[in-house]
C-alpha cells in the first residue's frame, strides 16, 4: 500500500502526464514552424519524462 506522498507523486506524475498530451496535441496542428515543433516536441519530452519518473518513483 502507498503512502501519502508515494500517492502525492503518483498524482504528480499522473498530472505531468496530462500537461505531456496538452503538449502533443499542441504539436500536430499543421500551421506550426518547424522551429515551434521542435521547441513544443522538446518540452513535450520533459514533461514525459518527469511523469515516468514520478510514476516509477511513486513505488519505490
Amino acid at each position: 500500500m502507498m503512502n501519502d506522498t508515494q500517492l502525492y507523486i503518483y498524482f504528480a506524475g499522473c498530472a505531468f502526464f496530462v500537461i505531456g498530451c496538452f503538449f502533443y496535441y499542441l504539436k500536430s496542428n499543421k500551421e506550426l514552424l518547424d522551429k515551434k515543433k521542435i521547441i513544443i516536441n522538446r518540452i513535450m519530452n520533459i514533461f514525459f519524462g518527469i511523469a515516468f519518473l514520478c510514476v516509477i518513483l511513486s513505488f519505490f
